[in-house]
C-alpha cells in the first residue's frame, strides 16, 4: 500500500471516529507496547512514515479514543453478523477488515459515555448480543488502525505474506438504536445499584448505623475512577460498621466488572484479599 493511500485510510478512519484526540499504540514482536497517548489526527498524519516503518519490522498498529469518549469497539465479527447489527438498527461508524472476512466495529453512541463502568458495560453488552470477543469488549479498548499489515502469524495469507487492514465503512455515523440502547442499559444499571445498595443497607451493623453502597464509593469524586481505591475505602468503611469478610466479599464481587482482574478465581481473590485486608486493619482499632 502506498504512502498516499495508507494516509488516506487513515484519515477517513480517525475522521469517522471523531474524536478530539487518539491514543497511538505499536505493539512490537518482542511484546513492548509503544504509546503515544493525546494525539491529534495532524499528528498520527505527521507520523505515518514512523508508523509505516515500524508495521514493516512486524510491529502491530493500534488506535483508541483518548480520554472519555462516544465510541464503543466490538471484535471479531462476520459478514453475516455486520448485516444483522445494521438491519437491528446498529449501524457502525466505522468498519474495519482485520484480516480476510473478520471484521471490527466502532459504534458511535451520538453522546459522550463519561462513566468507565457504563461505558464498559455498554461494550460487553454489545459483544454479547452480536457475539463479539468479549476480552476486547471494555472502555478503552484498542482496535486497528487500517492502512496497515496485521502481523499476527495466524492471520498469514496463502502466500505467507501479513494481510493489510481494510477500512471498509467510514460513515461515522450515530447508529439508529442508540438512544433507546442506552435507555435500556441506563435502567438497568440503575436498577441493579438500586437493588444493591438496598441489600447493602438493610444489613443489620454491630452499632446499628447503615452501611452506604459500594457503588456511592465508585462515583465519588474523591477518588477519580480509581475502583481499586474506592473498594478498598468501601471495605474499610463497611468493615467499621461491623460487617463481615464474607459480606464485604460478596459486595465487592457483585458491585462491578472485575474481569479485567482475569479468571473468576482470581475475581474472588482479589475480592477476599481486599475484605480480609480491610477486617485485619479494622479489628485493633475497635
Amino acid at each position: 500500500m502506498s504512502v498516499s493511500t495508507t494516509q488516506s485510510v487513515v484519515r477517513k478512519q480517525l475522521c469517522a471516529m471523531g474524536c478530539e484526540l487518539f491514543e497511538i499504540g505499536v505493539l512490537r514482536m518482542d511484546g513492548r507496547m509503544l504509546l503515544r497517548s493525546g494525539w491529534s489526527a495532524d499528528q498520527i498524519d505527521a507520523a505515518l512514515a514512523w508508523l509505516r516503518r515500524e508495521n514493516a519490522r512486524g510491529s502491530q498498529i493500534f488506535v483508541r479514543p483518548h480520554g472519555a469518549h462516544a465510541l464503543s469497539l466490538v471484535d471479531d465479527l462476520s459478514a453475516e453478523t455486520l448485516t444483522r447489527m445494521m438491519d437491528s438498527g446498529f449501524q457502525p461508524a466505522v468498519v474495519v477488515e482485520t484480516s480476510l472476512d473478520n471484521f471490527q466495529v466502532w459504534l458511535k453512541h451520538g453522546q459522550i459515555l463519561s462513566d468507565r463502568t457504563f461505558s464498559t458495560k455498554v461494550a460487553k453488552e454489545l459483544a454479547r448480543r452480536f457475539g463479539g470477543d468479549p476480552s476486547s469488549a471494555d472502555w478503552r479498548h484498542f482496535g486497528r488502525l487500517g492502512g496497515f499489515t496485521n502481523q499476527k502469524p495466524k492471520r498469514r495469507l496463502c502466500s505467507g505474506l501479513p494481510p493489510f487492514v481494510r477500512l471498509r465503512q467510514w460513515e461515522g455515523r450515530v447508529y439508529d438504536a442508540a438512544e433507546e440502547f442506552l435507555r435500556e442499559l441506563k435502567s438497568l444499571a440503575e436498577q441493579a445499584v438500586s437493588e444493591r445498595a438496598s441489600r447493602v443497607t438493610s444489613r443489620p451493623t454491630a452499632n446499628g448505623n447503615p452501611v452506604p453502597s459500594l457503588s456511592e464509593f465508585h462515583h465519588s469524586a474523591r477518588y477519580d475512577g480509581d475502583l481499586h481505591r474506592a473498594d478498598m475505602a468501601w471495605a474499610l468503611h463497611a468493615a467499621s460498621l461491623g460487617l463481615s469478610e464474607q459480606q464485604i466479599r460478596d459486595e465487592i464481587l457483585h458491585a462491578r466488572d472485575l474481569s479485567k482482574k482475569g479468571r473468576i478465581q482470581r475475581q474472588v481473590n482479589y475480592a477476599e484479599r481486599t475484605a480480609i485486608k480491610a477486617v485485619t486493619t479494622v479489628q485493633p482499632l475497635r
